[in-house]
């Protein structure tokens, strides 16, 4: 599993993904999303008309809705995708498929929020497609909401996906989505926390880096530490989290409830809840953060307040990315290994769209490190 080691350093291996031959989408493959459940009578399959005049409205309205275009009420919108639901409708992925360039597309689906770990998923996603042949399609959310998870499926349909890479949190919101079941549609959930129906997981194991985080402040003479967790939606969130706890219990500690505290995954969630924490009579001398953005906003803080790092607080958080290398000082973390991860999504779905996988499913956990730097060394401890 995890393992620790000093470093300051990227440290970044390349991956190859070898290119696999292109095979073209038959019939069979799509129109299983057509079939009736096993054990059910045979039935004709739902089709645009059919959600047409369930609603009132034109076929062309109807593919409005799910292409997201055209001006649609909301009223009739909402209508439609009731319908949609209703019926069991599935668009035909074959002739969008069809209807696109030569070559297999994946498509990444990502929330809107700007942050240093989207920008390294996005560039090792686009890095491990380039060298498998494929090509990539982004998909930005404005939401992370079941409706808005859902259009942006069909959205990448639009654009000729035949696989998706899905950001946290939508691989969560997707698992929960009849529509989506029902287009088995091959997807990936990477940096997810658990393994999802509908689609396969590449993770680490946050719970135990969270432990092994948690285990490494403690060992350094911290006994009040706070956690600042993500949103609790995330899964990776609850995981780290427990993480924290299950390191706590096991070293006797107590966990003061003020010291738990929820965040956005945002550098000013991480600037606001360190303002507060830092703030008190009772302050932390140690902060374990659910992602570096969080981290290095408690670090802004930390400066500005005048406190020494790591004399004053110590500081250790997850992902590994750039800007937590180039910090000062440079962040202890437990790294989430992209270019590993990527390869190994963009291979699943190569693998399913390309031969005889099947539609990926399960998890696959990679390893992952906790790399000591001088956020959280001890103040006698030769530093990197």
């Amino acid at each position: 599993m995890g393992s620790g080691s000093r470093d300051d350093s990227s440290g970044s291996a390349g991956f190859n993904v070898k290119p696999v031959p292109i095979r073209a989408v038959s019939p069979a493959d799509v129109s299983m999303a057509n079939r009736p459940a096993p054990g059910q009578p045979p039935h004709r399959p739902a089709t645009l008309k059919t959600v047409a005049d369930r609603t009132g409205v034109s076929s062309m309205t109807v593919s409005n809705v799910i292409n997201g275009t055209g001006k649609v009420g909301a009223e009739t919108r909402a209508r439609v995708k009731e319908a949609i639901r209703a019926t069991g409708y599935v668009p035909n992925l074959q002739a969008r498929r069809l209807a696109g360039a030569a070559g297999t597309r994946i498509a990444l689906i990502h929330s809107g929020d700007r942050s240093p770990f989207l920008t390294d998923s996005l560039l090792a996603v686009l890095a491990s497609t380039h060298m498998a042949g494929a090509q990539l399609i982004v998909c930005e959310g404005t939401s992370a909401t079941l409706e808005d998870a859902e259009q942006l499926v069909m959205d990448a349909i639009k654009a000729g996906a035949e696989g998706l890479i899905l950001i946290p949190p939508y691989a969560e919101r997707l698992s929960n989505s009849d529509t989506f079941m029902r287009l088995r549609m091959p997807a990936i959930a990477l940096a997810g926390a658990q393994a999802l129906p509908g689609m396969q997981t590449v993770r680490i194991d946050n719970r135990l880096a969270a432990d092994q985080l948690a285990s490494h402040l403690i060992d350094s003479g911290h006994q009040r530490i706070a956690f600042l967790a993500g949103p609790m939606e995330h899964g990776d969130s609850r995981e780290r989290l427990a993480g924290f706890e299950d390191a706590m219990a096991r070293a006797g500690l107590p966990i003061a409830p003020e010291l738990v505290r929820y965040g956005r995954f945002s550098f000013q969630s991480g600037c606001d809840i360190g303002e507060d924490l830092l703030g008190a009579s009772s302050a932390p001398s140690a902060v374990l953060a659910s992602n570096d953005d969080m981290a290095l906003g408690v670090l802004w803080v930390a400066h500005r307040a005048g406190l020494r790092i790591p004399q004053d607080l110590s500081l250790a958080a997850f992902d590994d990315t750039a800007a937590a290398r180039r910090a000062w000082p440079p962040l202890t973390v437990a790294n989430q290994p992209m270019a590993a991860m990527a390869a190994t999504a963009t291979q699943a779905l190569l693998d399913c769209l390309t031969g005889d996988a099947g539609l990926p499913q399960g998890e696959q956990v990679l390893p992952h490190h906790v790399i000591i730097r001088r956020s959280s060394e001890s103040v006698t401890a030769p530093c990197n």
